[in-house]
């Protein structure tokens, strides 16, 4: 019984942080959404078409292999009303900041995420 629980403990410890979080899988199993970018062709767009000043839900989509130095990193931000996300890719061998979408968002199951409201954030040395 003791093996049971230490081995549910450990267990549980070792899932990534997005294991929970029905959005973000979704979105990282639809899209193929990876350190070295999607296995579906996303529509680039210069920049999210949401109305200005639209709170919108910001959702980490890590890597399901860990941190890899010079891959992507993506977040989706996801306007919840119309069901809908916005792809952020950074980072990556030479330093992206590219947008990608609208994608449905194929799950509105939000408990597990650690999802925060915020605005669309602006590339580095971008005027505000």
């Amino acid at each position: 019984m003791i093996r049971a629980a230490a081995f549910a403990i450990v267990a549980s410890a070792a899932l990534p942080a997005w294991a929970d979080c029905a959005v973000a899988e979704a979105l990282i199993s639809r899209y193929g959404i990876s350190f070295s970018g999607f296995t579906q062709a996303l529509p680039r767009v210069s920049a999210p078409a949401e109305a200005p000043g639209k709170s919108l839900l910001a959702v980490v989509l890590p890597n399901r292999n860990g941190h890899v130095a010079d891959g992507y990193n993506h977040q989706a931000w996801i306007n919840q009303e119309q069901k809908r996300a916005w792809i952020l890719r950074t980072g990556g061998f030479a330093g992206v900041y590219e947008w990608y979408g609208p994608v449905a968002l194929p799950s509105a199951d939000f408990s597990g995420c650690a999802a925060e409201p915020g605005r669309l954030p602006q590339p580095a040395g971008a005027v505000r």
